[in-house]
């Protein structure tokens, strides 16, 4: 298998940003771009219930020598362009640079692991991103930012395609071949890494790539009802701060909050654009939390925090990091932050805060925190 471990298993996830006609607005900011969302089914293994990016698990299709017979119908230039594209930055992280075996071996990972996450989109929300190969062929060399195409294929030939697809994952393959299409990975820009952390009783673990990419305007878009019950754009303040209320039944995991707290620095979808393009060739660092019970709670420690182990326990083989401290202790004698911390209130609710005061070491933004904290100082979890 391509993307099976002993421990976890590796998947994709993307960041789908469409510039908007109307500036968003909510009492926090103001910018001009929407984010997508869905939200999981109460039936879902992992997260139910909880809003997500579009994304899943790898398949051993994504990893196909099939595509390499798809995209060398660009010709020899769009190929080495391609490949110099996939290559910024040198090699990348773990999940991107660990040794397949030989069958899965045939076309990069930086290729495969963005096929997954054009894929999985597709099968979530029924946007398609690709680009026609003749026009794609002529077209010079692409190493600049670019904006992401949506097919504008109709709407019943997407729809088939969906459901064969969404059956069979390499049914992708087919459908690019027999449509003359490529999956559109040129616009999909490396943005973090993340390891799910090792947590009680939780068997399921996940080594997943995030992607941004960003589009000119808002796409059509259904959620599939296979695995979601709904699908909403809004910015990242607007999700935030509906996460936030009390009473909402919208609530995020703290990946998703996080990375929306990193897009807060962003008003403007060319310059966030423009950012993911140029930070993406650093290539991003595994994000790995680290789970540390402490006297009053729980902390998800992330890499830069002054307890941050200088080896993390990734295989989850050791007992839980314990430290004998309240959480606003940890504070005064830890004051180097990256973490959540979650706490019990009176009322039994679990509350989390982000806190974070360090830089990042791969050039990526920290969370902004200023508007972070005015939105949700205390968020319930």
């Amino acid at each position: 298998m391509a993307c099976i471990l002993k421990n976890w298993r590796e998947a994709a996830t993307l960041l789908l940003v469409a510039k908007t006609r109307n500036p968003v607005v909510t009492r926090v900011q103001t910018c001009n771009f929407q984010i997508l969302m869905l939200k999981r089914s109460g039936k879902s293994k992992f997260m139910p219930k909880l809003h997500v990016f579009p994304g899943g698990i790898a398949d051993d299709s994504d990893f196909a020598s099939e595509w390499m017979d798809i995209f060398n119908k660009l010709g020899e230039n769009g190929v080495s362009s391609l490949k110099s594209f996939l290559c910024r930055g040198g090699p990348g992280a773990f999940m991107f640079s660990r040794r397949r075996p030989e069958e899965f071996s045939k076309i990069p990972s930086e290729l495969a692991f963005r096929i997954c996450a054009i894929r999985e989109t597709f099968e979530e929300s029924g946007i398609l991103l690709a680009r026609d190969v003749n026009r794609t062929k002529n077209e010079p060399q692409i190493m600049q930012p670019v904006s992401g195409r949506s097919s504008v294929l109709s709407d019943s030939v997407l729809k088939s395609w969906r459901e064969k697809v969404d059956a069979d994952s390499s049914q992708f393959i087919v459908m690019c071949k027999e449509l003359g299409i490529v999956p559109d990975v040129w616009s999909l820009y490396e943005w973090s890494n993340w390891l799910t952390p090792v947590l009680p009783g939780s068997g399921r673990r996940y080594d997943t790539a995030f992607f941004t990419c960003v589009l000119d305007y808002i796409p059509n878009a259904v959620h599939c009802e296979k695995e979601m019950t709904e699908l909403e754009w809004a910015s990242a303040s607007e999700f935030l701060l509906k996460h936030d209320e009390s009473k909402s039944d919208f609530k995020l995991a703290p990946p998703q909050i996080l990375e929306l707290s990193r897009i807060l620095h962003f008003v403007d979808a060319e310059k966030l654009r423009s950012f993911s393009w140029e930070r993406s060739a650093t290539r991003a660092h595994r994000f790995f939390p680290v789970t540390c019970r402490c006297d009053d709670g729980l902390l998800f420690l992330y890499p830069g925090d002054d307890l941050y182990p200088e080896v993390p326990d990734f295989e989850g083989e050791n007992d839980f990091m314990t430290v004998s401290a309240k959480i606003e202790e940890l504070r005064i004698k830890h004051p180097n932050m990256n973490r959540s911390e979650i706490f019990l209130n009176m009322s039994g609710d679990k509350l989390g805060n982000l806190k974070c005061n360090v830089q990042m070491s791969d050039g990526q933004v920290a969370p902004l925190m200023d508007l972070a904290n005015e939105i949700a100082p205390h968020a319930s979890l």
